[in-house]
């Protein structure tokens, strides 16, 4: 046989590469052989009808936490990921540079999900404690040597460097730690950042200066103080605009406490899109709410006006780029890992709520209905 499976019928969107339309997927070997209409039956072992169903590569979650705490999802890391179509997350710092080991032993003993992960500028990674006690509270824990070189002595792992810049989280409210951060990115080879920011104590053009073009600004559209509207919250400052046109990468990172529905609401109408779509899933956000998954927040993005083909590409082939897996992960190209979610677009009345507990009722909700990974179906939601 020339294919171990071929996905038929289903409405293949894969914007970065082109794809969109009634279409067959071939899978061989663990990667996409073909994709076209009408590919031949009988040249396949096994055959699976997508019919009415979107098929989009793996989804790519930009932003969450395996290891919160030196566990948080942890083993649980490819439950929540299969049961929402992401074949790939980026760990977003929970470790810094006195635990990274920790993660990684966890990655390769219990998770199989594809992971990439930043390295915290704070040696003790994120570690909970009462308010004033956060990771880089203290100037001491802040370890550029150490973190920079975990980079480089990972390098099948480590991508970047974060910051978590925000009240009791940094030792001074300057621009002074996204410098230290941005100064750490380049001893580890010119890697990207990534800087947190939520109710900032000082204007986000500050601490957007010090950046260079593919660091990533993380929940930018949380509604507390100095986001990016400043303090007016009315129309998106000219500095974000000219930000993000000169490559500075704007992720929406859901979360708890970060994905206002009235930001996003005036962001979109002013044309300001993230460029990735991400979760800031933790096990609590992903079992009590209002996180959920992935589907969730592209469902909510949906629900406030943006195209679904806009959804797909800063949930796929976006974040893979940033990753490091441009080509090979986030695309239904021929060649690529057979990495496939395969989704439905369900028509009703859906109650989602933001992370500042407001509630809407979308009309439509994405539902993931099969996880492929390496040409393998490693979920497939049960009938209800």
């Amino acid at each position: 046989m020339k294919y171990d499976l071929l996905l038929t019928e289903g409405q293949v969107l894969d914007p970065a590469a082109g794809l969109k339309g009634v279409m067959d997927i071939a899978i061989a070997g663990g990667k996409i052989a073909a994709v076209g209409p009408g590919l031949p039956r009988n040249e396949a072992r096994a055959t699976i009808s997508a019919k009415g169903r979107y098929v989009t590569p793996g989804l790519v979650d930009m932003h969450a936490h395996v290891f919160v705490n030196a566990h948080d999802m942890g083993g649980h890391t490819d439950g929540f990921c299969r049961a929402s179509g992401v074949t790939t997350l980026c760990d977003a710092g929970s470790a810094g540079s006195a635990g990274f080991a920790g993660l990684r032993q966890v990655l390769d003993r219990d998770v199989r999900t594809r992971v990439r992960a930043f390295v915290n500028l704070s040696a003790i990674g994120i570690i909970g404690g009462a308010r004033g006690t956060g990771e880089l509270h203290h100037f001491p824990y802040a370890d550029p040597e150490g973190c920079a070189r975990t980079i480089s002595e990972n390098p099948d792992l480590a991508i970047g460097v974060k910051l978590r810049f925000g009240p009791g989280l940094v030792w001074e409210y300057s621009n002074e730690p996204v410098k230290l951060a941005r100064k750490t990115a380049d001893m580890a080879g010119g890697v990207p950042m990534m800087m947190h920011i939520t109710d900032s104590p000082i204007p986000l053009p500050d601490l957007i200066e010090p950046m260079k073009p593919g660091d990533i600004v993380t929940h930018c559209y949380h509604g507390r103080a100095n986001g990016i509207m400043g303090q007016e919250k009315q129309f998106v400052l000219k500095e974000v605009v000219e930000a993000q046109r000169h490559g500075i990468v704007f992720d929406c990172a859901h979360g708890r406490n970060h994905f206002s529905f009235r930001m996003i609401e005036k962001a979109l109408d002013q044309g300001f899109l993230p460029d990735t779509i991400s979760t800031d899933l933790t096990t609590t956000s992903a079992t009590r709410g209002p996180v959920w998954d992935l589907p969730t927040t592209m469902s909510k993005l949906l629900h406030f006006g943006m195209a679904l083909d806009d959804i797909v590409a800063r949930a796929t082939a976006a974040p893979a780029k940033i990753m490091g897996y441009d080509g090979t992960v986030g695309t239904l190209k021929p060649g690529a890992n057979a990495d496939i979610a395969v989704l439905e677009l369900r028509d009703g009345n859906f109650p989602l709520t933001d992370s500042e507990g407001d509630t809407i009722t979308a009309k439509r909700r994405i539902i993931a209905q099969m996880t492929l990974r390496d040409g393998r179906v490693c979920y497939e939601r049960p009938a209800e």
